[in-house]
């Protein structure tokens, strides 16, 4: 009983070190680029791991990256870059949570009920010396 026991957990150590074992993992890249900016790049490791990127010569990026993460779930973003900044999308991208139901009622009083301006007082003209003599 205890052969099997050992057996079945030096198996499970085997595997474990067979996947964890980045330092053989083999990698492929293409990568291409032209006189008027544009340009392209990939790559693709056998652990998992892997990103491409397009990009132009006004300055608009696109491309994505993966991985897993140590809880062994896939991760994968997509993204631009140009005039209007970074952004990215994926299910591992945080956002912000729901604006409470009461600051949106506010933000929404506060818009349909402006301030008031009030007119700068005007101060009449002295004829009468206040000043030295």
């Amino acid at each position: 009983m205890y052969k099997y026991a050992i057996l079945i957990v030096g198996m499970l150590i085997a595997a474990s070190l067979a996947h964890d074992d980045d330092a053989h993992a083999k990698a492929h890249e293409t990568k291409k680029q032209d006189a008027h900016g544009n340009f392209a790049y990939s790559f693709d490791v056998t652990n998992g791991i892997g990103a491409k990127e397009e990009g132009d010569e006004h300055n608009h990026v696109h491309g994505e990256y993966h991985f897993m993460s140590k809880e062994g779930i896939p991760i994968a973003i997509t993204y631009t870059a140009d005039e209007n900044g970074y952004q990215a999308h994926g299910d591992a991208v945080p956002t912000p949570p729901p604006i409470p139901a009461a600051i949106l009622e506010s933000l929404a009083y506060i818009k349909s009920h402006p301030p008031h301006k009030e007119e700068p007082k005007s101060h009449p003209a002295s004829s009468h010396g206040h000043g030295k003599h």
